[in-house]
């Protein structure tokens, strides 16, 4: 099992006020690979988080909600090389679509509570 710890700080455009963990497992891992039209991925109903990872090309556009969902240009920038970890709904979809560049993965991390 793995956790995140967030820092007790107060400052704008945080949620925590006091430091806490959250303590979460591996569950799937996926990897989808993009093209110049959005792909659709549903994630696993018990996931609660996901690290993201792009790779090749120089970038990749997603987005993350209920049902199925599409990514364009205008989505959220992930940078190749670049790994986050996010918060997801229960029944969540990631979409995403290849930036500019190569060839272009999503590797999706699911993380469950």
């Amino acid at each position: 099992m793995a956790s995140i710890t967030t820092g007790g700080s107060t400052s704008p455009g945080t949620f925590a006020t006091e430091v806490s963990t959250t303590a979460f497992s591996l569950g799937e891992s996926r990897s989808i690979t993009l093209a110049a039209t959005s792909v659709n991925q549903a994630l696993t109903t018990t996931c609660r988080f996901v690290s993201i990872e792009c790779a090749g090309g120089n970038h990749c556009h997603y987005t993350i909600g209920v049902g199925a969902q599409t990514a364009t240009a205008s989505s959220h920038y992930l940078r190749t090389g670049e790994r986050i970890v996010l918060a997801v709904p229960p029944n969540a979809n990631i979409a995403a679509i290849q930036g500019t560049g190569a060839a272009t993965t999503l590797y999706i991390s699911e993380l469950t509570d």
